[in-house]
């Protein structure tokens, strides 16, 4: 077992480096780059990378004794326990493979715009809309299609409603959401809510638990959403897409994943391609990472419902309880128990299990993890 980071750190980004990026559990989630005040690291393939000539593992701030990077990285040493000491008091039992849960519902806007735009049921707009309309929060660090690639995706900073419906919906390229984080400070904002997968939503817990609290205190809300993967753009949109399913990428207006990968396009057709066939485009970052269920969110969500329309919702912190809470209580959203879809929560589950087994037995803390999980070959 890796041992916790000190309370007085001497790591640096040389064993954040060696440990996590060249080793291939970085997930790129960029937390090393918004956390590095010195700007000398940037995001190239997916991953961190030194931009200085010092060398892609050395760096003379880390010499001088900077260790923001790996203080904010939520995949250094012993992550996990760290986070859920912070948010829950305790790390998570063994048998809690989808994290510390206080609840689990179905849910979905009430707003019929919302409804519409939103993927699936739209809580998430309808939170986020409805957060920066009453004040709690004055920016959404999130995705957006990208204005360069078609359906690529690129982090956004967002402020009104309008900016939040033109972001929703699911994107199955990879967004570093977080350094839209950067974005929000030259903004002047301060009350943020980050929307992200698992990998993202562990780094304001990680900065937190590790006194990054320059922009740990930024972040008032964090949504995670449930994800397995992602694709590399080249992947999804240009050998399955283009080539395989003989898209053109102007025709799609709409990418899901039901099972199966489910393209959407303007003359109304569902073209469907499978999901173990497209394992050989996954993003390189996502082939380690053991976390479907976005853990360390205040409320996790996904798209795991027998039918369309409704969103999975897992409520998890003090801080995701009470803004649900008060959500219901505006009538921004409406919901019934998770218990009226068990094969959701069973399917979730598993999803969760199945990507505790990526996570490489040399890096589990004592009781983090479920005992008896495979730990992924090297190099899968």
């Amino acid at each position: 077992m890796l041992a916790s980071v000190p309370a007085k750190d001497n790591t640096q980004w040389t064993h954040l480096y060696n440990e996590v990026v060249a080793t291939g559990l970085c997930t790129g989630c960029t937390a090393c780059i918004v956390a590095c005040p010195f700007h000398v690291l940037g995001y190239e393939d997916y991953k961190p990378v030194q931009l200085q000539e010092d060398g892609p593992d050395k760096c003379a701030h880390g010499d001088k004794g900077c260790s923001l990077c790996t203080l904010a990285c939520p995949r250094f040493r012993e992550w996990e326990p760290e986070i859920d000491r912070l948010l829950f008091g305790e790390p998570r039992q063994p048998d809690e493979v989808m994290g510390h849960v206080d609840e689990i519902v179905l849910a979905r806007a009430t707003a019929p715009e919302v409804l519409m735009q939103g993927q699936d049921g739209g809580v998430v707009s309808a939170l986020l809309i409805w957060g920066l309309e009453n004040g709690e929060i004055d920016g959404v660090c999130t995705s957006k299609l990208s204005d360069e690639r078609p359906w690529d995706c690129e982090p956004a900073v967002v402020t009104d409603r309008e900016g939040v419906l033109a972001a929703a919906g699911s994107r199955y390229t990879y967004s570093p959401n977080p350094l839209a984080m950067l974005k929000a400070a030259e903004m002047g904002l301060s009350k943020l809510a980050l929307v992200g997968m698992g990998c993202q939503a562990s780094a304001p817990g990680s900065m937190a638990a590790r006194r990054v609290n320059k922009w740990a205190k930024k972040v008032h809300w964090t949504f995670g959403l449930l994800c397995s993967k992602s694709f590399t753009y080249d992947g999804l949109m240009v050998e399955i897409a283009q080539k395989e399913l003989g898209l053109d990428l102007d025709e799609i207006v709409r990418v899901n994943i039901k099972g199966k990968l489910l393209f959407y396009t303007k003359d109304g057709r569902e073209l469907t391609y499978s999901l173990k066939k497209s394992h050989q485009y996954t993003r390189p970052g996502c082939l380690r990472c053991p976390d479907f269920t976005a853990e360390h969110a205040d409320l996790s969500f996904g798209g795991l419902g027998q039918g369309e329309g409704w969103t999975l919702v897992i409520i998890r912190t003090p801080k995701g309880r009470d803004l649900w809470d008060r959500a219901v209580a505006d009538g921004v959203v409406e919901w019934r128990p998770g218990s009226e879809d068990e094969g959701a929560i069973e399917l979730m589950r598993k999803l969760a299990v199945k990507s505790l087994e990526r996570w490489p037995s040399e890096h589990l803390s004592e009781g983090s993890r479920t005992p008896g999980l495979v730990p992924v070959a090297e190099g899968a």
